[in-house]
């Protein structure tokens, strides 16, 4: 009995895991193929960009030591050999500041007013340089794992997200700043025209930076500054109208700006961005034009339609005089029509579904709900990011920006977190 038991304590035991016994092998052949098959691991990037060499190049310090070159690692499982793509030289991104540079640098020396191609292109060059800082070199580098375990764990890697703007190395985060004071500069010239396609480029800057306090200044500049006149030496200037239609900023410009000042915490730019973009009389007039122009001109046209079509169907019948028999069509279509489209508008202007914590206040005229929709909804959307994400705990927000945001509320004819709107309050 006790032989047979030692001889079973000295049996030698299989493996354990039967998956790492099966991949081990494979792992170590795929290595000794990678060191066999060498590759090369730079990526050129090329620009068709128009640079402006007529203009002296300063040189300027941030870029030139953002990035140090990248050393290429001949471990088989680091990062650049498994994917074959290194971040941009150090070079390179410099070459990308001074073309910046050099494009602001062109706008400057214009004997007349800049085109709006020439402001688009300066601030492509900063949107290019602003794609590399926030969505290149924010990226964290993948862990690498050796051994069997890590061909399972890397199979999907799609869910890292970019650093925030906040842990990047002080010199990347010193040159954001530098073209989030150039892209402003640009804005901020006299000679400048700000057309929508610039004004969404330079928003675009700005949220992607996550700067978005110049949006409000920006945005009081979009309708109030003095129109460079064309061909003139030197320039001049004339004032143009607030509220032309042309000076509404358009719904997709507006959200992004606003969103970026919630993703960034501030309270008082995010209420001056709805103050300036949904509440200006050239939004409402435009949304008018949009949405309302084309039923409005249906409203004044039906009376005459209607009274064309009774005089025909009249001819058609004759137990009644052809007179009488117009009038009582005429009467008919005009009360259908009328009645129906009534109900219509107000189903329309009373729809609440789409409102989460702000509502109109009792008293408000369904005319001024319609047209300030998108103005309720953005500041639902502030309420919404600034209190509670629970259901339940609405209505327990305290501090002073809680203070300042339901008093602004309420000074706007519209109620935050109505009692018998809210859940279980029926």
């Amino acid at each position: 009995m006790l032989f047979e038991m030692s001889r079973r304590a000295l049996r030698p035991r299989s493996n354990v895991c039967q998956v790492c016994d099966f991949l081990l092998p494979r792992a170590s052949a795929r290595q000794v193929t990678r060191y066999q098959t060498p590759f090369n691991t730079t990526r050129t990037i090329t620009t068709t960009r128009r640079s402006n060499a007529q203009i002296p190049i300063t040189a300027l310090a941030p870029a030139s030591k953002l990035i140090k070159p990248v050393k290429h690692s001949s471990h088989p499982g680091s990062a650049s050999s498994k994917t074959g793509e290194t971040q941009l030289s150090q070079a390179e991104l410099e070459k990308r500041w001074l073309e910046v540079k050099t494009a602001y640098e062109a706008l400057l020396v214009f004997e007349s007013a800049p085109s709006e191609i020439e402001t688009l292109e300066a601030l492509r060059k900063c949107a290019a340089l602003v794609d590399i800082l926030v969505f290149d070199l924010s990226k964290p580098p993948p862990k690498v794992q050796d051994g069997a375990v890590s061909a399972l764990l890397t199979l999907d890697n799609s869910g890292a997200a970019k650093l925030p703007v906040n842990k990047l190395p002080i010199t990347a985060q010193r040159t954001m700043e530098d073209l989030s004071k150039v892209a402003y500069s640009i804005i901020k010239e006299p000679s400048v025209f700000i057309t929508p396609k610039v004004l969404e480029s330079y928003i675009g800057i700005q949220a992607n930076l996550g700067r978005p306090q110049s949006f409000p200044e920006v945005f009081q500049l979009y309708i109030n500054k003095p129109l460079p006149l064309e061909n003139s030496n030197p320039i001049k200037y004339s004032n143009q109208n607030p509220n032309k239609i042309a000076n509404a900023v358009s719904n997709s410009v507006a959200d992004r700006a606003l969103q970026s000042a919630i993703d960034q915490k501030q309270l008082v730019v995010a209420m001056d961005i709805v103050e300036y973009t949904y509440t200006t009389t050239a939004y409402l007039r435009a949304k008018f034009v949009r949405k309302c122009l084309l039923p409005a001109t249906g409203v004044v046209a039906a009376p005459v339609a209607a009274y064309t079509v009774a005089s025909q169907l009249a001819l058609l019948q004759t137990s009644m005089d052809s007179t009488l028999a117009t009038n009582v069509a005429f009467a008919g279509i005009l009360a259908y029509t009328f009645f129906t489209g009534t109900i219509g508008v107000v189903a329309v202007t009373t729809a609440n579904d789409n409102m989460d914590r702000v509502t109109w206040a009792p008293g408000i005229p369904l005319r001024d709900r319609y047209m300030r929709e998108e103005e309720r909804a953005a500041i639902d959307k502030i309420a919404g990011a600034w209190g509670f994400r629970e259901s339940w705990r609405r209505g327990e927000e305290e501090g002073e920006d809680w203070d300042v945001l339901r008093e602004w509320i309420g000074n706007k004819g519209m109620m935050l977190d109505r009692v018998e709107l809210m859940e279980g309050m029926e």
